[in-house]
């Protein structure tokens, strides 16, 4: 499974590439404001859903669209450096997935020495699509 490199504040994700229908460079002066079937796009900042303080805005993001059934969805994040491919996922255990706030991880890796978690990006934008965040 090829997985996408995201990075937020001084953290670090990873997310199914199968999970994002388009990645770009976003200005935001520059934000479309419909999709191509004309709906209108959500925007949402993944940063402060995960718990992280809004900080100064920077004057480019990566967005990464998700596209649902009736609605998409556009992640802004600090940066995507990169695809990658670990040798394995490793599905949370019972006892953490009881204890988040929300089921947006599907799981582990262990990537270059560090420990990254698996970001669910579908399950986070329909979140943001039904208002539950």
């Amino acid at each position: 499974m090829l997985l996408l490199e995201i990075h937020i504040a001084d953290q670090c994700y990873l997310a199914p590439q199968t999970h994002v229908d388009h990645l770009s460079q976003l200005l935001p002066t520059m934000a479309p404001e419909q999709d191509a079937r004309g709906r209108p796009l959500i925007y949402a900042e993944l940063g402060p859903l995960l718990g992280y303080q809004a900080e100064e805005k920077p004057d480019r993001h990566h967005a990464l669209t998700v596209t649902l059934r009736r609605r998409t969805v556009v992640l802004l994040v600090d940066r995507v450096d990169r695809l990658t491919q670990p040798e394995e996922v490793h599905p949370l255990p019972a006892l953490m997935r009881k204890h988040l706030a929300r089921p947006w991880f599907t799981g582990a890796v262990i990537f270059e020495q560090r420990l990254l978690l698996v970001l669910d990006l579908q399950r986070i934008a329909t979140d943001i699509a039904l208002g539950v965040v």
